[in-house]
């Protein structure tokens, strides 16, 4: 009979334990074990995690972050239909799990650019997203509409897809020597983006209702608000940008130890350095 390792009693445990701001309240069965979005336990990274963030196609098409949280919360069975609400929370959660709860962060002064080093407290920022709520109804007229936020993979794929159109402008367009074709290969990728745009706005559109009838079909919703006043797809547009304003991580005051200016910093949960320690 094999002997059972002595390190198998040294394995990963739980750090901490959270809640999903979203509250599980825009998933399908499957997304969370056992459908709980509360008392989530969260692991540390392993090295395998880390090595991910430094591994630009898995930064590019979410796999870096889709795996770490996999790996760190397994709670989480399908980490690219987790809504974008609950991002944030998780990635705060994993890197105050993997670091500690303190995060430095650089900011330059605006007014004499000297470089400032802050420490932050993850906790507070993990507390907060659990005080938001997300306002999921929009009446318009004789219409409600029913908003839900993206899901993560629905957000990758557009931010790949504007990092393409990025690139476009930025390599290939400076390579047309005519400038009329390099007119029109800008204005094709400009009014692309604005698509996108508009198709992040549609994907946010769960359901329409009115006379008591409700349509769910993504085609017809599309045409529908496509066609009627443009005063109902600014209304809805307000609607769902609040919405991803309400939930930025806040700003903060901070002064600058060499001249003491009042600076604001806001942290953002960037994969490209948001989990290097420090």
């Amino acid at each position: 009979m094999e002997n059972e390792s002595p390190l198998k009693k040294y394995a990963r445990q739980p750090k901490i334990y959270v809640d999903l701001p979203s509250k599980g309240k825009f998933y399908k069965k499957g997304v969370l074990y056992e459908d709980t979005y509360s008392n989530l336990a969260v692991f540390s990274m392993t090295a395998n995690d880390e090595i991910l963030y430094k591994t630009p196609d898995a930064l590019i098409n979410g796999q870096a972050t889709a795996k770490n949280i996999q790996s760190c919360v397994p709670s989480i069975q399908k980490p690219f239909e987790l809504v974008t609400l609950d991002i944030d929370a998780l990635l705060l959660s994993i890197r105050l799990s993997s670091y500690g709860k303190t995060m430095t962060i650089g900011k330059k002064c605006s007014k004499c650019s000297e470089d400032n080093q802050y420490d932050i407290d993850i906790t507070r920022y993990i507390d907060y997203l659990n005080t938001l709520e997300f306002e999921d109804t929009l009446v318009y007229e004789n219409f409600k509409f029913n908003i839900r936020p993206l899901t993560y993979q629905e957000w990758t794929d557009l931010q790949k897809e504007s990092v393409g159109y990025q690139r476009a402008l930025a390599i290939q367009a400076p390579k047309i020597t005519d400038e009329k074709e390099k007119e029109k290969f800008q204005d094709s990728i400009l009014n692309s983006m604005a698509k996108m745009n508009i198709k992040s706005i549609f994907y946010s559109i769960q359901s329409i209702e009115v006379d008591g009838t409700i349509e769910t079909d993504t085609k017809a919703i599309y045409e529908f608000v496509e066609g009627y006043d443009v005063e109902m797809f600014r209304a809805v547009k307000a609607h769902i940008d609040k919405q991803y304003n309400n939930w930025l991580l806040p700003e903060e005051t901070v002064k600058c130890e060499s001249c003491g200016a009042e600076n604001k910093l806001r942290i953002t949960v960037d994969q490209t350095d948001f989990f290097v320690r420090g």
